[in-house]
């Protein structure tokens, strides 16, 4: 089994990748949850190990999705 980490979290996205103002935090709060609405900073990444909620990545070996068209396409 993978562990639970933002990295391969469905919902964690890089607070630097959010709109102003939000991505000005990303140094004291690298990681945002995008679940329930609107992205909420996370003050750490620890409830990610037991998030009820939490989701792998739907695509196998793809960390990140950043709303990307995949490379080749």
């Amino acid at each position: 089994m993978e562990k639970r980490t933002p990295h391969n979290c469905r919902w964690a996205e890089p607070t630097l990748y959010l709109p102003f103002p939000y991505w000005l935090e990303a140094w004291s709060t690298p990681w945002s949850c995008r679940r329930d609405g609107p992205s909420r900073l996370l003050e750490t990444t620890e409830q990610c190990g037991v998030c009820p909620r939490f989701e792998p990545r739907c695509r196998e070996g793809v960390r990140w999705t950043f709303g990307a068209a995949p490379l080749g396409h």
